[in-house]
């Protein structure tokens, strides 16, 4: 049961930092690696289940809580590997700069 609850959360992790759009936010070659990674541990872990060479057992349920809490987090901040590192209530300029100067 664990296995199938592994590989719905990398697949929904894999499937949204593999669709982000950057829609004007600047590009950070470390950030882009650390999604990549990110993608790249997910994909190995669904063929690995997939094979059968991994097999999740039920005292690995801290990672799978870990593992959840990190979909989430990708989840809500619309697979932006950066909104996930300072957090989706940080401030954003663009907000600001869009709304011109009718934010002061």
């Amino acid at each position: 049961m664990l296995n199938v609850i592994v590989i719905i959360l990398c697949l929904a992790i894999f499937v949204r930092l593999f669709t982000y759009q950057r829609d004007g936010a600047r590009f950070s070659r470390w950030k882009s690696g650390m999604a990549a990674t990110v993608m790249v541990c997910c994909g190995s872990a669904v063929i690995h289940i997939a094979t059968g060479d991994l097999v999740v057992q039920i005292e690995a349920w801290p990672l799978l809580a870990l593992l959840a809490f990190l979909a989430a987090a990708i989840m809500r901040c619309g697979g932006n590997i950066a909104a996930v590192l300072r957090g989706p209530d940080a401030w954003d300029g663009r907000r600001d700069r869009r709304r011109g100067s009718d934010a002061r």
